[in-house]
């Protein structure tokens, strides 16, 4: 059964995480950003604030795809695994999911 985000409630970034993960500061992570330190902070801890197109530019900045933010860097994304994976890869792996899933 799919997540569902209830009305009201804010889904989590992992801003700090992936800074960590990446070696990054507020400091350096601003830079990239070209914007202050102090922004940088806020967002991670005013999230609701963000913009799609400042999630972007965080993710950008991250190295990172947007939709990445909102797991932990530790748990890397499937489509992430299978990246640059040849077409059979992909195909077997999809159908092992599946059993997975219907096992599980």
């Amino acid at each position: 059964m799919a997540t569902r985000i209830r009305k009201g409630s804010r889904a989590h970034l992992y801003i700090s995480e992936w800074m960590e993960s990446r070696g990054l500061t507020d400091e350096k992570l601003a830079g990239r950003l070209g914007v202050s330190r102090q922004t940088v902070w806020k967002w991670q801890g005013q999230q609701h604030r963000l913009t799609p197109g400042k999630i972007a530019q965080l993710a950008n900045a991250l190295d990172i795809e947007p939709e990445d933010l909102w797991r932990t860097p530790s748990r890397p994304s499937v489509d992430a695994l299978l990246a640059d994976a040849p077409d059979e890869t992909v195909q077997k792996a999809i159908e092992m999911i599946g059993i997975l899933r219907r096992s599980g």
